[in-house]
């Protein structure tokens, strides 16, 4: 059952949701910014960086991991495919499935551009220390891992990495 804030914290909370958001548009527009300039797209990334980490999904899942609509996912699975970066495969018992995952070619070229995303996510974080980056990264995992539909047992939870 959600918890409505506390009347003295609400303010906090209201902050900390904005906070939030702006921080991910930062770390995802300076990622973007540098993918772009080798031509190639973050959402792309995502879908190699989520079938390399998770294995073979479903498209439903892939979009649901990534909070995509699945005819955009979709879409952006049928480029994938042309660039030999993902295969998928209808699923034997119930040819309504389709099961997509990525190919030798796509992980490496998940591989390729991981250091630009790195990069990317290093620029957003620069004010911080090391401690600072660890703590961050502390109180993120509890929240992330807390939520049954992020935690480290969905496909696009949080796990060790």
């Amino acid at each position: 059952m959600p918890t409505k804030p506390r009347p003295q914290s609400r303010a906090l909370v209201e902050e900390l949701g904005m906070l939030i958001a702006k921080a991910r548009r930062l770390v995802w527009t300076n990622a973007t910014r540098r993918l772009e300039q080798s031509g190639d797209s973050m959402l792309s990334w995502q879908v190699l960086a989520l079938l390399i980490r998770a294995g073979k999904l479903t498209q439903t899942e892939v979009a649901v991991a990534l909070l995509q609509h699945p005819a955009g996912v979709s879409r952006l699975l049928d480029e994938l495919e042309k660039q030999g970066s993902v295969e998928r495969v209808r699923d034997a018992a119930d040819r309504r499935r389709v099961h997509v995952h990525a190919t030798p070619r796509g992980e490496r070229r998940f591989r390729s551009i991981l250091p630009e995303v790195i990069r990317g996510v290093d620029q957003a974080l620069e004010p911080l220390s090391d401690a600072e980056r660890r703590t961050l990264r502390d109180l993120l995992r509890k929240i992330v891992l807390d939520d049954p539909d992020l935690g480290a047992s969905s496909p696009h939870g949080g796990g060790g990495r």
